[in-house]
């Protein structure tokens, strides 16, 4: 049987029995070529709506990649409490934006209140029709995705990250206090999205990399919070945390999620290997160390790697970037298409039952 894209992945995430592995993404998944289509500076495209959602369904409707997400950027959330982001005008190539004035300076900031609306807050309202556009552009052949930060994320663009961790060491309580209004605000959003018509959402909870978080804090202080927003998302939803997360993989299977997503710093056959067959776990393709600076030959003996290793969804460990060029990602599209069936784990596993 041969599925449109849509039924590929939500069968998948709904725990129906699908084809093949797909190639799509819970992240940013601009393409440098759509901006260069549409003669558009990335700057400009994250405030109007219909800009964004051009530029979303270009690579689906131009080389039949498998998703359409907005938005680009991780900047909203804290937008919405108050902080100033960076948009790169003039930066020639464009840049991702990223926050440069944050509203959290000293402890006694901590309580800052959480907006009782957020639908007409910041760019929510660009996002939501974006999605609605979206939609209406790609019908019923892929999925439209968004995602949202996670708490602790969230709480490290709100303040300065190395004051995040010196409080949550010293003051946790007061950082619980906090992740726990944020993560209402997070809720309220995802209800924006899911309103808007979205298909799946990927939490993002990047800060709780144990790179710099010990388990134990993961465990006490951000899972609580992470199985609240897994427990009140009414569609499909992904977990992603960036770095390491190996040594939280069983804790992240436990917050709820449909899927789990893995960063290439984690090896993807070892977090297999400690997760077993049954949970859906995606990634772990190098977004920047193969897909910008790699050839096509390369992108595909990395599409294999993944399927090889025991992913269910090929998707790069971040965002793609803006230099991708064009012809590597369209290899990691055919790749994908070409060995996400016969390579795929789970292809083998049902083999072996039959």
């Amino acid at each position: 049987m041969t599925m449109k894209a849509k039924e590929r992945i939500l069968g998948l995430l709904e725990g129906r029995q699908v084809d093949r592995v797909a190639c799509f993404s819970g992240m940013g998944t601009v393409w440098g070529q759509a901006l260069k289509e549409y003669g558009y500076h990335f700057a400009e495209v994250h405030h109007t709506a219909d800009k964004l959602a051009q530029v979303a369904v270009f690579p689906a409707q131009a080389y039949e990649y498998e998703c359409a997400v907005v938005p680009f950027d991780i900047c909203i959330e804290a937008e919405i409490l108050g902080c100033e982001a960076n948009f790169y005008p003039q930066h020639k190539k464009g840049l991702y934006p990223k926050i440069v004035r944050q509203v959290i300076s000293t402890e006694n900031d901590l309580s800052l209140p959480v907006p009782d609306r957020v639908s007409d807050r910041a760019r929510v309202p660009v996002v939501t029709e974006a999605i609605q556009r979206v939609k209406e552009l790609v019908g019923d052949k892929v999925p439209v995705g968004s995602y949202v930060m996670g708490p602790y994320t969230l709480a490290g663009q709100a303040m300065d990250i190395n004051m995040l961790l010196r409080l949550t060491i010293r003051k946790p309580e007061k950082i619980m206090d906090l992740l726990s209004r944020l993560t209402e605000l997070i809720l309220k959003l995802c209800t924006c999205y899911e309103e808007a018509g979205v298909d799946y959402l990927t939490v993002r909870e990047m800060s709780a990399t144990a790179d710099i978080l010990p388990p134990q804090i993961f465990t006490k202080m951000i899972k609580p919070h992470l199985k609240n927003i897994m427990a009140n998302i009414r569609v499909p939803k992904i977990l992603h945390i960036c770095g390491n997360s190996l040594p939280v993989i069983h804790e992240m299977l436990d917050c709820g999620a449909n899927a789990i997503s893995v960063e290439n710093k984690n090896g993807l056959a070892e977090t297999r290997t400690r997760t077993g067959p049954e949970p859906l776990v995606f990634g772990n393709l190098d977004g920047y160390g193969v897909l910008v600076n790699g050839t096509p030959q390369e992108v595909e003996a990395e599409v294999v790697r993944c399927l090889i290793d025991g992913t269910d969804g090929l998707w790069p460990s971040c965002e793609i970037s803006l230099e991708a060029p064009e012809e590597n990602l369209i290899a990691m599209i055919k790749a994908t298409k070409k060995n996400g069936d016969k390579l795929w784990f789970r292809a083998k596993l049902r083999q072996g039952n039959n």
